[in-house]
């Protein structure tokens, strides 16, 4: 492990620029997919919300609390982020507070987000293979809405404290992304550590640990018991969990790779730009992380497939032509 000094020197390197990927460029990946990323989380809040049938799914729930999250980046974080590449590369207002503000989105939301996909992944165990632990409102409120409660208490104690009331003095630089977003309790030898670890790469681990050993369980008891009605529960719950885990693990894996590599001292001078880049793509995830959840809900696919918008088109000419026929 390095020392306080060198774990400082070792990670300025990685956030004293801006990502290679030019401005312009930037601007319009962001904004094209910003607007029609926030309609498709708001469709799926809306319907998640409303019917009865979707809110009361315990699987859910989680799914509910990482649109929320995303929601708050793609309204706040993504816009100050074209509003600085508009003002040619300058934050505005320049002061502390906007900084402090954005930090709290774009990273402790971001490893919020981390950490509830880490829950909803051991959660997807118990929901598919001991779903009896949640078959009374006693064990629901225990092993489901509690550590739901418990986390986002943690992430929110946890990141208001570091940001607003650190161990030190923040800097800001107002001539790069998110204020250089890099809060000065990252310096700190336990708190930095702590982030980085516990926040950081601990959860990323889990749940490429959580998935795999889900589809391997989920395999094995298909070809042992070959129950149709149970494999339909079990691939349901399957299919909303694995597409988002994966599009979220090919940015997370590289990156949390780069931040264990770079604790232990390793790359202290290099790799900054490939960090930039994959904290850029960091974005594209959650821009892209509705439209999978879309995806992967079936009672939502439906209501958005071309085969119902077909049906309905069919259904329409039907109508029509009888009463044609009738007159």
């Amino acid at each position: 492990m390095v020392g306080t000094d060198d774990f400082a020197v070792a990670t300025v390197s990685f956030d004293t620029d801006e990502v290679a990927i030019p401005r312009t460029i930037r601007f319009w990946l962001l904004l094209l997919l910003d607007i029609p990323s926030i309609i498709c989380t708001f469709f799926i809040l809306y319907h998640l919300l409303i019917d009865r049938n979707l809110r009361w799914q315990l699987n859910n729930h989680s799914t509910i609390i990482l649109l929320l999250f995303g929601l708050t980046i793609q309204l706040i974080d993504i816009p100050l982020n074209l509003d600085f590449i508009a003002n040619s590369g300058r934050v505005r207002p320049s002061n502390s507070i906007l900084c402090r503000f954005w930090w709290i989105v774009d990273i402790g939301f971001y490893n919020g987000i981390t950490i509830i996909m880490a829950w909803s992944a051991f959660e997807r165990h118990i929901l598919v293979f001991r779903d009896q632990w949640v078959s009374t409102r006693r064990k629901r409120f225990l092993l489901h809405y509690l550590p739901l409660i418990i986390l986002l208490c943690y992430i929110y104690i946890f990141y208001v404290m570091v940001i607003f009331f650190p161990p030190c003095q923040n800097r800001y630089n107002y001539t790069l992304p998110v204020c250089n977003n890099f809060p000065c309790y990252l310096h700190d030898p336990i708190l930095g550590k702590w982030d980085s670890c516990v926040n950081n790469i601990l959860p990323t681990v889990l749940i490429s640990l959580f998935v795999v050993t889900l589809v391997h369980r989920v395999y094995r008891q298909k070809r042992r018991l070959n129950q149709p009605i149970q494999w339909r529960k079990q691939r349901k719950l399957i299919i909303q969990l694995v597409p988002i885990s994966v599009l979220y693990l090919i940015v997370n894996i590289p990156l949390n790779f780069l931040i264990f590599v770079h604790l232990c001292g390793v790359l202290e001078q290099s790799g900054g730009d490939v960090q930039l880049t994959f904290d850029f793509l960091g974005y594209l995830l959650i821009l892209s992380f509705p439209f999978v959840n879309l995806a992967s809900i079936s009672e939502l696919r439906k209501k958005t497939s071309l085969q119902r918008l077909f049906s309905m088109r069919t259904q329409r000419r039907v109508a029509t032509t009888a009463h044609t026929c009738k007159l």
